[in-house]
């Protein structure tokens, strides 16, 4: 029995010494590896620079722009634009008559940290619809931005427009028409034609 036990005993040993050995290879590939680092994101922001008026209500006034020379100076109606510094412009035509018409040239900057496409041009009126079109008699104001839709900016950018307002036959007297504009910027790679 002596001997029995002996080689169960070695049996047992062995088999130990498997499990061991097995065990201690598994401890070697079950390993948890830590990583620190710190990520640092960027922005996206812009601000207009500048809004040039052409036809402000206070000295120097342009008397209504002419700007294509078709049309007879009027000192009756003007435009005031403010917002320079922020991200929206706002702009009201006051006293404006069928046929008002202006050009307001505009520039903004990419003051975020990563380049940026125009996405689209907002123009919000308050408390009336634009027109649909040069011309159309739905709405008081028709207005136009011209360009920069799908453009790129990288940081620090300039990048600048102008927009047309026409005021139409549908206008009321002695009325003050305000709206706002505002450029929808999205990160590069995110821009959807």
């Amino acid at each position: 029995m002596k001997g029995r036990l002996g080689k169960f005993g070695l049996l047992f040993l062995a088999v130990a010494l498997c499990l061991a050995i097995t065990g201690a290879g598994f401890a070697m590939w079950d390993k948890t590896l830590h990583i620190e680092g710190t990520v640092n994101t960027g922005e996206v922001n812009a601000v207009w620079t500048s809004a040039f008026n052409f036809d402000p209500p206070a000295p120097p006034v342009s008397l209504d722009p002419n700007l294509d020379g078709t049309r007879k100076a009027k000192d009756v109606g003007s435009t005031t634009v403010t917002g320079v510094g922020n991200q929206t412009l706002v702009v009201t035509v006051n006293n404006g008559y069928p046929s008002y018409f202006n050009d307001i040239q505009v520039e903004f900057n990419n003051t975020g940290t990563i380049p940026v496409k125009i996405q689209s041009i907002n123009i919000t009126p308050i408390g009336f619809a634009l027109a649909s079109a040069y011309g159309a008699d739905d709405g008081p104001i028709w207005v136009d931005f011209v360009d920069g839709v799908g453009s790129q900016l990288e940081p620090g950018d300039l990048a600048g427009s102008s927009f047309k307002i026409h005021v139409e036959q549908c206008a009321e007297e002695l009325a003050n028409y305000t709206f706002t504009v505002e450029v929808l910027l999205v990160q590069w790679n995110e821009y959807t034609p």
